[in-house]
């Protein structure tokens, strides 16, 4: 299975691959469709929301706004793509993988952000699924540093917000419903358990190992179990695999800095630029209850939601904000400016990206081919082919 097999990865994104290269591009007229959509949901659910939070304080709030704060906003923007570059490049090398140079693997986080922007959630993972293999990587072996990148991504995130919610139910943090603080290290307790259940030890290497060939699918509904059991299997062995890549980053910290540092270097990079949205209209939350309130409305990022969830996330970002006492108004107007920056500004930086998607595409496959072993040298004696005349 190549990059071309892999089109409806994307999740439903505007993103595709050109069928001779694999190279990323957009199709034009349904990104427009998406990015229309996108609009429309996020103006109606600012509206809707404004109008419970009553638009005289919203323009209230807008009025007395510090502008001074909001250039934190896109260095917390910056902070997270420099965090997140870190952290691919140092998961793409784990186990002889790929050595990404930084503009390469900048490039491939700047067009997976776009393909985030523009489409479903799936769209980034795609592209990074694409660069590795590209890069060299077997499927399977791509597919399985893609979801180890992921796992850890989340795992870094609920584990901060873990932190975060027992120390509010000690009382060391005020103002977090009781219902978020025993959420998150509930939830991530048991989802840490069971990770480990199932990939690690003799049970791990077990049910990492992929299955053998599929059986041909033909019209005959017989044929049908035989035939989609390995490709479940493959899957359930590649998410295992995923896990197994993450615990190797995860046991040898002084080999993996950049990959453990990263992502508390891109998360905190997010949460700098919603704070510095929320100082600049007048809201000031502990920074470990906004943590809380933050993970708990970014959640809904990792559903396959349409136009790139616009609407849903800035409904359940704004109302987690009030559940830590921010003011409604203040909270529609830092949810608006944190989408700004984090949702449409990636938007150009990934169109200037896909306009050298060839020359990537290149240095991608230069990657590969330094890999590639070298051949083996003759053996003593042998007589080497004539030259074609």
């Amino acid at each position: 299975m190549g990059p071309d097999d892999d089109r409806a990865a994307n999740g439903g994104a505007p993103m595709r691959q050109e069928a001779a290269s694999g190279i990323p591009s957009i199709n034009r007229r349904r990104a427009v469709i998406t990015i229309a959509a996108a609009v429309v949901l996020a103006l109606g659910t600012v509206a809707v929301v404004g109008h419970a939070a009553d638009w005289d304080h919203v323009e209230e709030a807008l009025d007395q706004a510090d502008k001074g704060w909001l250039p934190l906003c896109l260095v917390g923007l910056l902070g997270a793509y420099a965090g997140y570059v870190m952290a691919y490049r140092d998961v793409a090398r784990v186990q002889r993988g790929p050595v990404l140079p930084v503009p390469v693997a900048t490039r491939v986080v700047m067009i997976g952000s776009g393909a985030t922007v523009v489409g479903a959630s799936a769209g980034g993972l795609a592209v990074d699924f694409w660069a590795l293999h590209r890069a060299g990587e077997p499927s399977h072996t791509a597919a399985r540093r893609v979801l180890a990148f992921n796992t850890l991504e989340w795992a870094v995130f609920a584990l901060g917000a873990s932190v975060a919610g027992i120390l509010a139910l000690v009382g060391l943090v005020d103002g977090v419903p009781t219902g978020m603080a025993v959420g998150w290290p509930v939830t991530t307790a048991v989802c840490v358990l069971l990770a480990v259940w199932v990939s690690r030890g003799e049970r791990g290497a077990r049910l990492s190992v992929l299955p053998g060939p599929r059986p041909s699918l033909e019209r005959h509904p017989h044929t049908w179990l035989p035939w989609l059991r390995p490709l479940l299997r493959a899957g359930l062995a590649d998410a295992i695999g995923g896990l197994r890549l993450m615990w190797r980053v995860v046991s040898a910290p002084h080999r993996h800095v950049a990959g453990l540092a990263g992502f508390p270097v891109y998360w905190g990079g997010n949460l700098l630029c919603l704070y510095a949205a929320l100082r600049a209209f007048g809201a000031d939350p502990p920074i470990l209850a906004l943590l809380i309130a933050y993970a708990t409305a970014y959640v809904a990022t990792a559903l396959p939601l349409p136009a790139g969830g616009a609407g849903g996330i800035e409904a359940s970002l704004a109302f987690s904000l009030t559940a830590i006492d921010v003011p409604l108004a203040s909270a529609v107007l830092a949810t608006l400016v944190f989408r700004f920056v984090t949702f449409w500004l990636p938007l150009p930086l990934a169109a200037v990206a896909l306009a050298g998607a060839r020359r990537l595409d290149d240095a991608l496959a230069a990657i590969a081919a330094a890999r590639a072993p070298a051949p083996l040298p003759a053996p003593a004696g042998a007589v080497s082919p004539p030259a074609p005349r």
